[in-house]
């Protein structure tokens, strides 16, 4: 049975839907506990390169950010820690977590936490990273960041078409990759050139170059 690992405060803001930003904060006031970890070794998705320990949260630091994330507005900074430290005694398949007369149910958390992980898992078996290159999906040479920008302006479908060599799960992969581990710099174009192409075509553009350009000659 797949158990959640450490993940790194940019991988938990694809599992859970907290900023980066709120996630080192947290760590950074000593809300939750860190774990160091030494990069050799490990893939770098993302780290920055030349450091020699990453930064990671464990399970329990996880699923509290997820719960408090959700009630913010109604714990005190008392609560927060009194909760905190109850995730921390929590057995890690507990259904719910408690302090004195407050409980919670974290099944959902819990569930959509490890829905979100086997996704990262799969995006990572999928996507081949080499130092210096964007990472590709693997097998092809096709960029993971191009195929995931394209799935902001195009379907899955059109963009099979637009790659016929991939299958729906690396699309997947690529676009959970690229969400995990945002590009950095310029973003790549939301629809093909095929596409781009095709949408200025319809609209008349090339006619009216045509026509202007045999005014021209006349």
């Amino acid at each position: 049975m797949i158990e959640i690992q450490p993940v790194t405060p940019r991988e938990a803001q694809f599992l859970i839907g907290m900023s980066e930003k709120d996630i080192n904060r947290a760590i950074d006031r000593g809300e939750v506990e860190k774990i160091s970890e030494p990069e050799e070794g490990m893939p770098v998705h993302g780290v920055e390169k030349g450091r020699r320990r990453v930064r990671k949260i464990g399970l329990s630091e996880l699923l509290f950010l997820a719960l408090e994330k959700q009630m913010h507005a109604d714990l005190t900074p008392m609560g927060r820690r009194k909760l905190y430290q109850a995730f921390k005694k929590n057995e890690a398949k507990a259904r719910t977590v408690s302090f004195g007369p407050f409980k919670a149910n974290i099944t959902e958390i819990q569930r959509n936490s490890l829905s979100k992980y086997k996704k990262l898992l799969d995006a990572k078996k999928n996507i081949l990273e080499e130092d210096g290159t964007d990472p590709v999906i693997k097998g092809t040479d096709i960029s993971a960041y191009r195929v995931a920008a394209l799935a902001q302006g195009q379907t899955i479908k059109e963009i099979k078409a637009d790659y016929p060599t991939l299958t729906e799960e690396q699309i997947e992969s690529a676009i959970a990759y690229t969400e995990a581990y945002p590009k950095p710099g310029r973003p790549y174009p939301v629809r093909s050139f095929r596409r781009a192409a095709g949408a200025l075509a319809e609209m008349g553009i090339f006619d009216a170059i045509e026509t202007g350009t045999e005014s021209a000659k006349e």
